[in-house]
């Protein structure tokens, strides 16, 4: 039987990586991408290379040297773009700030940029030597951040913004966005997936919501998206995260999660820029986990029969299949090889600005077999087609593929097996499903599960400046993405050997966006600045998808649909679905001398999601700024205290991520035949064309310092925000006719504190030492629930007013009886403890130490009565002596009490030394994995060795783990109890990269502009206490967070690789 994920019985979700395919069976081959591709790439650049060094030879030269150092400390400044006005000449500083540069004849000023100081430009005058000292950019202060529909001075901010610049995100060697945010932005969660191609959960300040989709909102250059997958981060230059509602309520009713806006490259003026980036990676498993042996299963097999019994013998114990001695971890398990390379071509002039990349990621998984390969081009133009007109176009193509490893049956089927079962025969073929337990070599090698992904964006806009102060924008927005899902499952995956099966599903969708508004800025006497945006913008969203399957394929060796004998009619449909979206929008915002400085934004969005009455969500929000350090008592400081603002806001945000249709009542095509027609029966959700808007409600105050000329600068926030109206897919009772309906059934409080740091100890000619630092707080309330009833998703989770999110419940697990008399209670269930005279019972007890004369009780199970090796459950109800649903209670929270991220950089002369360190503290995660492999019962489930050797045997035995005969039987290894409940906080030293500038004058004379090599590694150490492979585990539903059912595990990686600019 086939274990299918959940995207094969519906449409596909857009995943994360490209192109390569395998064969995965005999005489079956996919495309790939070979050789002779990439050594076109690599032709590209070298050509390029030739034809601008020869341009450079063809005029008269001069030379000009100087040295560029910082206004406030003299210190040299490494890197700073120095480039000839009009021309395609330029250079960049080495590392004692020094530079040369050839000029032809006729050039007139040179332009000297840096990021963090002012951009000056300074007239030649025919002088060989050009000294400059630069201004810091006041103190970053007028530093742009990129808001809603416009951008705005980072000194005028007045709502919660953390801010990601390209040059932390290059540090990090990323292969996709989720990789370049984790631990960069205070209040932002982000927990990935190790497998090749796998996702990530990202929570910005908490959870908010139950049903009504988690993830935030992403726009792109000004496109609002829900999937961020085809995006190279090696494309992205900044990127914003905005956390409270007043800077995401102008993106109203798809903001109540936070808002991540990325903007990508653009060509700086010069000569065009050819850049080539490449690196390889090597991966391997960080850790095996505890796995028994041979002798470790031969004991198991005693300790599962009673005493009075033989031992039992495997009927087939002299078969050499029965008699190996796996190690299934390693066998499984490789080390892998990842290739990435990047290829961009930027540059700029007074009428275009162009920027274009062509990247391949090659990543192959720990597990055999698991691989993705990922190929994404970006071309993003800007044309000035007249003074007052400017037209820009961004286009982005992916191709992503993957082979999914199903963890389950390998994984997990990997440290259950026995180790004595084989896994080759002795001719070198891989053997079957063997006494109930599956081959993991076997399916990791012969199941196919491979996903295909295209995607198309195409962005265009139109700017027209009707006035030096105001413009109009226009801009269109399609986006196409093709998906497909091919599953196989060979006979010999199958229990009885005698059946193949499989399928096939794809999906296509259409999505479309047209946006017009406007921008006015204006200052008025230098002292009054005012900035307002008002506009409308529209969305569709079309989804299509099919999908087959069947069994007995006529081939194994050819996967089409047509190939296959027995379709399953229940399991074949296609489908459509549409959704619309549309809103008006507008901010205004005043500035008095960038002291005293407030903002307010206002949406109204229509969805076709919610019925007519409830169609319409109007979401405002107001902020102010008051920069207390312009203030005449403050000048006092002026010579520590560079800037020091106050912030609070307030605004209300939405969530409109339910179904197309849940607010209608619909139809289906049934399994049903009725005289030979197939019969339309109701769906089994009963629409509600009351439901309304989830909408957040959230009030934030915060504080920024900036101190010593921008060597420290500090951020702080509080924040309370109330989610409302929470959307919930409710359980109806059977006589109904149907099972669910969508409903607002109450509400969630998030309140928490967070602080960035960003700081430069030691800044000096020779070396220089950045330390960055976040940590965030978060707790939530459940305030309310629909008439008060308590949830219990899954039967292992408990959700009730006044409870988080996240609440374990189970039973609470307190240790072994030693003896049986040891399971002995008083009438109130205090545990009495027996009194033992040289290894014999007396028929005493002690209660607190005292002799006890009175009644006792004894606890018994649905099992019977609990004695010696039986698991002390914790009597919780205590209106009775039966162990049973009402004795579960909350045990733990799955949610952290902290997380936090630390960064440091260290540069000298022409090396960089940086470091990043992840820290999530103080949550619970169920290890499922580690309860699944300690059932006692199963066909042949073999538990760990520390359960095996650990587990009670004799009356006096001190241990945590129970007997091994009659454990299923008495409920000794429970579904959900506290022995399974583990501590998931760890710190990770999540990369290190050590890297080499080659100094440009050198660059230079190789007629390049730079060339840079470097070592790095991701996941190199990481502290945890949690005992299965690794406690970053994604966050999963909000109904049914932190479970861990084996995941793929987490690798060991280290790498090096090559920057070249040309």
């Amino acid at each position: 039987m086939i274990n299918r994920s959940p995207v094969s019985s519906r449409k596909i979700g857009f995943g994360r990586n490209a192109t390569e395919m395998q064969p995965r069976s005999p005489g079956v081959w996919r495309e790939r991408i070979t050789g002779n591709h990439l050594k076109r790439l690599f032709l590209f650049p070298v050509l390029a290379w030739f034809l601008l060094s020869g341009t450079t030879l063809t005029a008269q030269q001069k030379n000009i040297s100087g040295i560029i150092t910082a206004e406030e400390d003299g210190i040299p400044l490494m890197g700073v773009n120095i480039v000839v006005k009009g021309k395609a000449v330029g250079t960049v500083t080495g590392p004692d700030g020094d530079y040369a540069l050839s000029v032809p004849d006729g050039s007139e000023v040179l332009v000297f940029s840096f990021m963090g100081f002012e951009t000056q430009e300074i007239p030649i005058n025919n002088r060989p030597e050009i000294n400059v000292v630069l201004k810091s950019d006041s103190q970053n202060l007028d530093e742009v951040v990129v808001i809603g529909y416009g951008t705005q001075k980072k000194r005028d901010v007045t709502g919660a913004i953390s801010s990601v610049s390209e040059e932390s995100i290059v540090e990090r060697q990323p292969v996709d966005v989720f990789d370049a945010l984790q631990g960069q932005a205070a209040g932002v969660q982000i927990n990935t997936d190790s497998r090749p191609g796998g996702g990530a959960s990202i929570r910005i300040r908490g959870t908010a919501t139950l049903q009504g989709g988690q993830d935030p909102l992403y726009v792109v250059d000004g496109v609002p998206m829900d999937n961020i997958n085809g995006i190279n981060p090696n494309d992205i230059q900044s990127m914003e995260i905005l956390k409270d509602a007043a800077s995401g309520a102008i993106y109203g009713s798809r903001s109540a999660n936070g808002v991540v806006i990325i903007t990508t490259k653009k060509g700086v003026e010069g000569k065009p820029r050819i850049d080539v980036r490449y690196n390889v990676m090597f991966s391997e498993l960080s850790h095996k986990l505890p796995q028994a042996t041979a002798d470790d299963r031969r004991l198991y097999d005693r300790k599962r029969t009673s005493s009075e019994e033989i031992p039992s013998l495997n009927s087939d114990s002299l078969n050499p299949s029965f008699n190996a001695d796996n190690d299934l971890q390693s066998m499984l398990t490789r080390t892998a090889v990842r290739h990435q390379l990047d290829l961009s071509v930027s540059g700029a002039s007074d009428k275009m600005n162009y920027y274009a990349n062509l990247g391949y990621l090659s990543d192959e998984g720990i597990i055999i077999n698991s691989w993705s390969r990922r190929a994404r081009s970006r071309i993003n133009l800007d044309f000035k087609l007249s003074p007052r007109l400017t037209f820009g176009n961004r286009m982005n193509f992916s191709f992503q593929s993957e082979n999914r490893i199903n963890e389950g049956m390998t994984l997990s089927q990997a440290m259950q097996r026995p180790p004595t079962f084989q896994v080759y025969f002795p001719d070198g073929s891989l053997a079957p499903t063997l006494g109930g337990r599956r081959n993991p070599v076997a399916w990791a090698l012969l199941y196919v599960n491979e996903f295909k992904y295209y995607e198309a964006n195409v962005y265009n806009y139109l700017t027209f400046n009707i006035t030096d102060d105001l413009k109009i924008t226009s801009d269109f927005n399609v986006r196409a993405q093709y998906g497909e899902h091919t599953f196989f499952s060979p006979k010999l995956l199958s229990n009885d050997l005698q059946q193949n099966s499989g399928g096939y599903s794809n999906s296509f969708d259409i999505y479309w966006m047209q946006q017009n508004y406007l921008n006015y800025d204006k200052t008025i006497n230098e002292d009054h600045t005012i900035n307002a945006v008002l506009g409308m913008s529209a969305e569709k969203w079309v989804d299509n998808g099919a999908q087959i399957e069947g069994n007995t394929y006529v081939s194994e060796s050819i996967l089409t649909t047509n190939a296959i004998q027995d379709k399953i009619l229940s399991d074949i449909y296609n489908d459509r679905s549409t959704h619309t979206l549309v809103g008006i929008f507008a901010r205004l915002g005043y500035s008095y001398k960038g002291k005293y400085i407030f903002n307010a934004n206002i949406r109204r969005d229509g969805s076709s999601r919610f019925g007519k009455e409830n169609r319409w969500g109007t979401f405002p929000s107001a902020s102010v700024g008051w920069r207390f350090s312009d203030e005449s008592f403050m000048q006092g400081l002026s010579n520590i205290l560079d800037d020091g603002k106050l912030r609070a806001s307030y605004g209300e945000t939405g969530n409109e991520r339910i179904g197309n249709y849940d607010a209608l009542d619909r139809y289906t095509f049934g399994n049903n035949y009725y005289n030979g027609v197939l019969g339309i029966v109701p769906s089994s959700s009963l629409g509600n064309s009351e439901l309304s808007w989830e909408t957040t409600k959230q009030f934030n105050v915060g504080i920024d310092l900036t101190f010593l000329k921008n060597r420290i600068n500090f951020v702080a926030d509080y924040y309370k925000k109330t989610t409302e109206d929470l959307l919930y897919s409710a359980p109806l009772p059977g006589e109904v006719g149907y099972t669910s309906t969508r409903v607002n059934i109450g509400s969630i409080q998030n309140e928490g504190f967070e602080f960035a740091i960003n700081t430069y100890p030691v800044r000096n000619e020779k070396f220089t030492w950045n330390l960055s630092y976040n940590m965030s707080f978060n707790k939530d309330k459940v305030l309310k629930l629909y008439d008060g009833i308590p949830l219990t998703p899954n039967g292992r989770w408990y959700l009730e007013e006044g409870g988080r999110l996240g609440d374990f419940y189970g039973w609470k697990n307190l240790g072994v009886y030693r003896y049986d008399e040891s399971n002995a209670y008083t009438p109130d269930w205090q545990m009495l403890e027996p009194v033992f005279n040289n290894g014999e019972f007396s028929g005493q007890y002690l209660l607190d130490g005292q002799p006890y004369g009175g009644e006792i009780k004894q606890l018994r199970t649905p099992g019977g009565v609990s004695g010696g090796g039986d698991v002390i459950w914790q009597n919780t109800n205590g209106e009775d002596d039966i162990i049973d649903d009402k004795d579960r209670v909350v045990l733990a929270n799955a949610q952290p009490k902290f997380i936090a991220g630390i960064y440091n950089q260290f540069d000298y002369k022409s090396f960089s030394f940086s470091f990043n360190v992840y820290v999530q503290w103080g949550n619970t995660i169920y290890n499922r994995g580690r309860r699944n492999q300690s059932t006692f019962n199963g066909t042949n489930l073999t538990p760990d060795k520390y359960i095996i050797r650990d587990a009670w045997e004799n009356p006096g035995d001190i241990t945590r783990v129970p007997k091994v005969p009659d454990a299923s039987r008495m409920g000794n290894m429970q579904e959900l109890n506290s022995y399974f409940l583990e501590d998931g906080s760890f710190i990770r030293l999540r990369n290190v990269k050590l890297t080499y500038k080659l100094n440009p004058v050198i660059a230079e004379k190789l007629k390049m502009d730079g060339l840079s090599v470097y070592l790095y590694g991701n996941n190199l150490l990481t502290w945890t206490n949690y005992l299965w492979y690794d406690p970053e585990i994604p966050m999963g539903s909000p109904l049914s967070m932190g479970e861990d059912n084996g995941r793929y595990p987490r690798s060991r990686q280290m790498g090096l690789g090559l920057n070249i600019n040309f």
